[in-house]
């Protein structure tokens, strides 16, 4: 139903409308929670929950993750807790997403639509329930989404409501937290209002603030109180395939100390060798590549991949996009692999296995994932591509219809941006954010089209 339609006779038709949307997106995600339980889990996701049980702390993964973790577990000692709470806060963030997007002037059927169906895929569902920081990195931005949905038809009324204000500032605080790129894609944003603004940008002082606060705040006295290793992957061991990149095109650019430094980590040959522009992880986890030698002489290795870099523009921006084609590209080039989701629970010591309450589910939901996962069907149900470019297109008639509505679409470019940059592997996890937060703005395409939102 279109915002126009409301009347006053109508709030019992609308209230009952809305639940059966919210029933009809919780039920395939409880579904699979239940199926699959205790959850996805990754040999990440059993590092990840080894290290909530021995209580060290480091920030390799976002901190700020592995100390919810820590605190949901607390409750129920399970990791099935975890999935159950990113279960109940996508139900709840679809919600709000949904009545923030009729606000805005999208819609209802075409609101509900999406989110429907969207919570109906077989890769949300099965990547929703997976214990993986990148998960609450697109609840985050499904959140954000929705706050700037609610922005763009009065930025003076939200910006200028303290609780609204802050509420996006503390989206934005998030976004920060749970990613370590994230400040790119909260500075994309505030940019984004600020241009939209113009001689207003003072209305950003409380989401611009309470961002740098909880940043602040979790950083400083909470990561203290849990005694966080604050040490993240080194610049010169994240981006070790760039500096393969370079040295694959260019191999006589680097002097003999450069690659005095290259051998201490690897034989040369395995520089070359298990180097994949579209792969990253295929040289980062070799078993004969030492990446603690780098993490012992992190300046060193910084400084190399700076100068390559400096020298070689186009080549690691090359590499770059070879690595992110996993986003854009919605068929998988030949030869390359592409993970989906994790289908037995990996060997641990931490007495974890899979226990489903719903056999029938379990079957229901393992045979869609069989035909689903099949490389006929990766573009079609998995791959992010196919959904990107529409939204982008979407975007793209945004912009030249000068619409407010341009502003949600911050989100979504914002974390494409931040992904571009960090994409390491190509697996859905990695594309999580950017395949839902295009999806939920394919809606957008209504007002870009129609004349009810023009500036």
């Amino acid at each position: 139903m279109e915002q126009g339609e409301d009347t006053a006779a109508e709030p019992p038709k609308r209230s009952t409308w809305s639940w059966l949307i919210v029933g009809l997106a919780a039920l395939p995600l409880f579904v699979w929670w239940a199926s699959w339980y205790p959850g996805m889990l990754s040999g990440d996701s059993l590092h990840q929950l080894a290290a909530v049980e021995s209580g060290d702390f480091t920030n390799e993964v976002p901190a700020i993750h592995t100390i919810i973790i820590w605190l949901v577990t607390r409750v129920w000692d399970s990791p099935a807790a975890v999935s159950l709470v990113q279960v109940v806060a996508m139900v709840a963030l679809l919600t709000l997403y949904l009545r923030r997007a009729r606000g805005a002037g999208i819609p209802g059927r075409l609101a509900g639509t999406a989110v429907v169906v969207f919570a109906s895929l077989p890769a949300v569902g099965a990547t929703t329930i997976a214990v993986e920081v990148q998960v609450a990195q697109t609840l985050i931005g499904i959140w954000l989404l929705a706050e700037l949905l609610g922005l763009a038809p009065d930025p003076n009324a939200y910006l200028s409501d303290p609780w609204s204000a802050t509420r996006l500032g503390l989206a934005l605080g998030a976004t920060w937290l749970f990613d370590h790129a994230g400040l790119v894609g909260v500075l994309v944003i505030l940019v984004a209002l600020a241009l939209g603004l113009r001689s207003r940008t003072h209305l950003l002082a409380v989401p611009a603030g309470g961002a740098i606060a909880i940043f602040l705040l979790v950083q400083g006295p909470l990561y203290v109180a849990f005694d966080v290793d604050r040490g993240v992957p080194p610049l010169g061991e994240a981006y070790a395939p760039e500096i393969a990149a370079v040295y694959r095109h260019h191999p006589g650019w680097f002097e003999e100390a450069d690659l005095d430094l290259m051998r201490a980590v690897a034989d040369l040959q395995i520089w070359q060798e298990a180097y994949r522009c579209g792969d990253g992880a295929s040289l980062l986890t070799d078993r004969e590549f030492d990446t603690t030698v780098i993490r012992a002489h992190a300046g060193a290795y910084r400084g190399l991949l700076v100068r390559g870099a400096l020298t070689h523009p186009l080549t690691v921006a090359g590499h770059r996009a070879c690595a992110a084609g996993v986003l854009f590209a919605p068929f998988r080039p030949a030869g390359e692999r592409f993970e989906t989701y994790v289908y037995n629970v990996p060997p641990n010591d931490l007495g974890i296995v899979r226990d489903s309450r719903l056999p029938l589910g379990f079957n229901f939901t393992k045979a869609i994932l069989v035909r689903s996962d099949r490389p006929a069907g990766l573009w079609l149900f998995w791959r992010p591509g196919i959904i990107l470019w529409p939204a982008l297109a979407g975007i793209v008639t945004l912009a030249m219809r000068r619409r407010r509505l341009l502003w949600p679409a911050a989100a979504l470019v914002g974390f494409l941006l931040m992904a571009v940059l960090t994409v390491r592997e190509p697996s859905f996890r990695e594309s999580f954010s950017v395949y839902a937060l295009a999806f939920l703005s394919l809606p957008l395409w209504w007002p870009a089209l129609s004349g009810d939102a023009a500036d």
